[in-house]
């Protein structure tokens, strides 16, 4: 998750950014019910240089503590997870930087994305076109990115393996009318490497008394399709705007996964804004996914419960303060709950244990 998030470019922008220079500042926490925590600081800024050059970039610190599932057995008679003992602490370093130079209607961007922590650098670069078509009605965007990576373990020092991502992606952005905006993008990437988990493991037992014992191995690439539509709507006699999006994706390990998000915007004069929102996702396993090793044991398996069949939900609340002397000041605080039940048209992976979590993010911004 953390390589795919490294990348540079994922989506088109819906709009592009406003013009002008900001600079901000975030915090955001991140609890699950008795497994991990995770507190990010975020310092932002973009700006414009002369009328052709815009610049945007940021740095983080990820700072993570808790415990993580790393044992799924069922010695019990049913497939658990086992939650490690040890507390982990960890702390991931981030920054990245974009530039975007105009040429009338047309405009060309490269970016850099560097991360590293204890057990998994990163490096990433990105390019992306965008050309203004039918007085600036229609936007056509074009990206590539590409990331190198290096997976360890902290349990085994040894352990230096790289892994390797590509990722392009087409996309339009069509104004339908004044009041209606509809975006849809495809991305679609290659990855080769080391894909195991280090951390993970499973032990499972037999009636006739045996047991067997296996790491987390997975194939050795993974080829993926996603496709996002976005539409967005407002409503000038409430001053509101609706926004709902799709997201389709698929890989080569089995997984087909949907999202649907929508939200509603409401703005209360010029100072205060508020967005509920609800998300929901729901996918379906990996083909190499066994909470319980099989017979003949396979060479490619994995008992992690994110390869399997399962369903989430996560409810937010968004608010906006503008302040006269310019300052912006936003809170957003959200919940999520993944289950087996959430999966859509029908039970999901038994052995999926439900999880909990609450996540936080407060901001202050500036334009000058």
């Amino acid at each position: 998750m953390k390589a795919a998030l490294a990348l540079p470019i994922l989506v088109a922008p819906t709009r592009a950014a406003a013009e002008g220079n900001e600079i901000g500042f975030d915090v955001l926490g991140y609890k699950e019910r008795g497994l991990m925590k995770i507190t990010e600081p975020v310092l932002w800024a973009r700006g414009t240089i002369g009328e052709a050059w815009d610049v945007e970039g940021s740095a983080a610190v990820d700072i993570i503590t808790g415990a993580s599932p790393r044992l799924v057995s069922n010695a019990t008679g049913s497939p658990v997870a086992t939650i490690s003992g040890a507390s982990i602490s960890d702390r991931r370093n981030t920054a990245d930087v974009k530039v975007t130079r105009h040429f009338g209607d047309f405009a060309l961007g490269a970016s850099r994305t560097v991360s590293d922590e204890k057990d998994y650098d990163s490096k990433a670069f990105g390019i992306q076109a965008q050309w203004d078509l039918n007085q600036n009605n229609t936007t056509l965007a074009a990206g590539y990115g590409k990331s190198n990576d290096r997976v360890g373990s902290t349990d085994n020092p040894d352990l230096h393996e790289p892994r390797y991502t590509q990722e392009y992606m087409a996309g339009v952005t069509q104004v339908v009318t004044p009041v209606d905006l509809v975006q849809s993008t495809l991305s679609w990437g290659r990855g080769d490497g080391y894909y195991d988990d280090p951390y993970k493991f499973t032990v499972s037992f037999y009636p006739d008394g045996t047991l067997a014992a296996a790491g987390d191995t997975r194939p050795d690439h993974r080829n993926t399709v996603s496709w996002l539509t976005r539409y967005r709507r407002y409503f000038p006699e409430g001053n509101a705007a609706l926004q709902a999006d799709y997201r389709y994706y698929h890989d080569d390990w089995g997984i087909t996964a949907h999202t649907i998000e929508v939200g509603w915007q409401q703005s209360f004069g010029d100072r205060w804004e508020v967005r509920p929102g609800l998300r929901y996702y729901t996918q379906h396993q990996a083909d190499f996914y066994f909470p319980v090793i099989p017979r003949p044991q396979p060479a490619i398996l994995s008992s992690d419960q994110r390869l399997g069949t399962w369903g989430g939900l996560s409810p937010t609340i968004r608010v906006v303060l503008h302040l006269d002397n310019a300052w912006r000041i936003e809170g957003t605080l959200g919940y999520v709950q993944n289950s087996a039940s959430f999966h859509w048209g029908g039970s999901g992976s038994p052995a999926f244990e439900t999880l909990r979590a609450v996540y936080g993010v407060l901001g202050i911004s500036r334009p000058f």
